[in-house]
């Protein structure tokens, strides 16, 4: 709650979903922001993702300018995002972004799809009321090759 002392709560999220999974912030490889399209609340997550991976530290990527707010349905489309980001090693660009909030200092995915190594991604998500939350999605690693202790028959 502003005013409270504590830290924003969307951070408190962030850091949350990255120590569950084990994950530094220099191993994100993009976060798929919220983005509300409000000044204040972008203002605010950008200063959280500033704050958690530095001053354009990791590509930030904004499906839903292509989409508008889909309330309960943003967070599974950014998801979805993700993945497909992790298969195709490419990220969304934002559309339609011409007045990004100022002083973001946030590596903004802009004009065109960015070639890049997508193995680990943050989603985060926010909502009326309070709702902050945030996910980590890894890619899979390689799958070794069964061994004599591994194949089937393995105790």
């Amino acid at each position: 709650r502003p005013g409270s002392g504590r830290p924003p709560a969307l951070g408190r999220a962030v850091r949350a979903a990255l120590a569950d999974a084990g994950v530094a912030p220099g191993a994100v490889d993009v976060v798929f922001a919220d983005a509300a399209g409000l000044r204040a609340a972008d203002s605010a997550e950008a200063d959280v993702l500033t704050e958690v991976f530095g001053p354009y530290g990791v590509p930030v990527a904004v499906p839903k300018t292509m989409t508008g707010r889909l309330y309960g349905g943003g967070p599974p489309l950014d998801v979805a995002a993700a993945l497909l980001s992790m298969r195709d090693q490419v990220l969304p660009p934002a559309v339609h972004l011409d007045r990004p909030v100022p002083g973001h200092r946030l590596d903004l995915v802009r004009g065109r799809p960015r070639p890049a190594r997508v193995r680990t991604a943050l989603v985060v998500a926010r909502g009326h009321g309070g709702f902050n939350s945030a996910m980590v999605l890894t890619a899979p690693g390689p799958t070794p090759a069964p061994g004599p202790d591994t194949g089937p028959g393995a105790p």
